[in-house]
């Protein structure tokens, strides 16, 4: 699936913004990690509205705000929205506190039908910042509905990176963009990287594409 921009599907926003306290070697809400992660000085985590976003949707809606990560407790949620069947997702104590202190929280669905729905949860600023938007086209084989971000400063930064590409799957890879790959993405290439393999031994062939400005 291609990624371009902020992944922001099926965002409910809230407005009170909340602060929490925030493990410093958290990642950037979108599974990215410099290579090696480095401990910097902690600090808050503002939580002005919560991303919801449902994997393979068809028609659900999440309907869960901010307030509910302050009450912190156990809640259900009807995830049914304009589809033609229900299902239903519960949200823990223990995840709203993950949530507040600015970790991305992974969830299923009940099962309906036959089939359950992979739920995305964070906690993410008003207006994202930089390192949240997505400067490249990216396109993951397979549809396990993997996914991350490259912001502009990493592209120009030519260094290393390794990026968790979990997205909305229900199990994790990453892959390795090397200096020499950011060199090639300067200069309007497209990179062709395979990613690292899951414990079942699969992997997926990762396409990256930096568009030129103007």
């Amino acid at each position: 699936m291609k990624r371009r921009g902020v992944l922001k599907v099926g965002v409910a926003l809230a407005v009170t913004p909340l602060s929490f306290s925030r493990d410093a070697r958290a990642c950037d809400g979108h599974g990215n990690w410099e290579t090696p992660p480095e401990k910097a000085p902690e600090k808050a985590a503002v939580c002005e509205r919560l991303v919801a976003r449902i994997g393979r949707n068809h028609g659900h809606a999440f309907a869960i705000v901010v307030a509910d990560v302050l009450a912190g407790i156990d809640k259900t949620y009807d995830l049914t929205g304009t589809s033609g069947h229900r299902h239903t997702i519960t949200v823990t104590a223990a995840d709203f506190k993950k949530l507040g202190a600015g970790q991305i929280v992974r969830l299923a669905s009940s099962r309906e039908g036959g089939h359950i729905h992979r739920l995305f949860l964070e906690c993410a600023p008003a207006v994202d910042p930089p390192e949240r938007v997505n400067a490249c086209e990216i396109e993951v084989a397979g549809k396990d509905e993997h996914e991350f971000v490259i912001p502009d400063a990493h592209v120009r930064a030519k260094v290393e990176r390794t990026y968790d590409i979990q997205g909305l799957a229900g199990h994790e890879h990453s892959v390795t963009v090397t200096a020499a790959d950011f060199e090639d993405l300067l200069r309007g290439k497209q990179v062709k990287i395979p990613c690292s393999r899951g414990t079942d031994g699969h992997n997926h062939l990762v396409f990256i594409r930096y568009p030129r400005k103007g």
